[in-house]
């Protein structure tokens, strides 16, 4: 199949890159070591500490974030650890709670009993619950993006992208909806690519 990769706005071709090869030029990842140092507490009392840690920078041009593919992922490991380190609380509480209300103190009534451990349980989980709530939420994010990359990609590697313009286009229409040899902004192009992977505004 012969493919035409002239820029549709200027009709050349000396200007014009793969969305793929901009990306890939235009990121970068450097590792650096740096030295620290402070005061530490050991059982013989206040210890100098010194050490070196490996840091790691990713760069990315702005034409390089503004043509890609996804959205970026978001953690959840260090969220779900601290909501359910939130719960541990909570969990004591129940267990006490629970005991008392097994060997009540006379004269007093269960269902009060019961409210006020519902209430004070309910409380102090309610910071861990909130936590594991976004943690899901972002969960769910990150894998309505992976289920929608694949298409994306699709979309996304058949992009070129002119210098001359500043304007990308796809020399061919990767799906129905993708219009050939229309020039649009990296802008557009990113929310196109992004509707096509299901995970526009998300």
């Amino acid at each position: 199949m012969d493919v035409d990769i002239t820029c549709p706005h200027c009709h050349r071709l000396d200007g014009v890159q793969s969305v793929p090869a901009i990306c890939a030029d235009g990121s970068s990842t450097s590792y650096d070591t740096g030295t620290y140092s402070g005061v530490g507490i050991a059982s013989t009392g206040l210890v100098p500490v010194v050490g070196t840690t490996t840091i790691e920078r990713s760069q990315s041009t702005t034409l390089a974030r503004s043509l890609t593919c996804a959205p970026a992922l978001e953690p959840t490991r260090r969220l779900t650890g601290l909501g359910l380190l939130l719960l541990v609380l909570p969990a004591i509480v129940l267990v006490v709670l629970t005991t008392a209300m097994m060997f009540p103190p006379p004269n007093t009534d269960r269902s009060s009993l019961l409210l006020g451990m519902i209430m004070c349980v309910g409380t102090i989980s309610l910071p861990g619950l909130l936590t594991l709530r976004s943690s899901f939420q972002r969960g769910r994010r990150n894998a309505r993006i992976m289920r929608g990359r694949p298409r994306a990609m699709a979309v996304w590697c058949a992009g070129w992208y002119c210098h001359r313009c500043y304007l990308a286009f796809w020399p061919y229409s990767p799906l129905p909806d993708i219009p050939a040899r229309q020039a649009v902004t990296p802008d557009q192009f990113r929310w196109m690519v992004w509707k096509a992977g299901g995970y526009l505004n998300r």
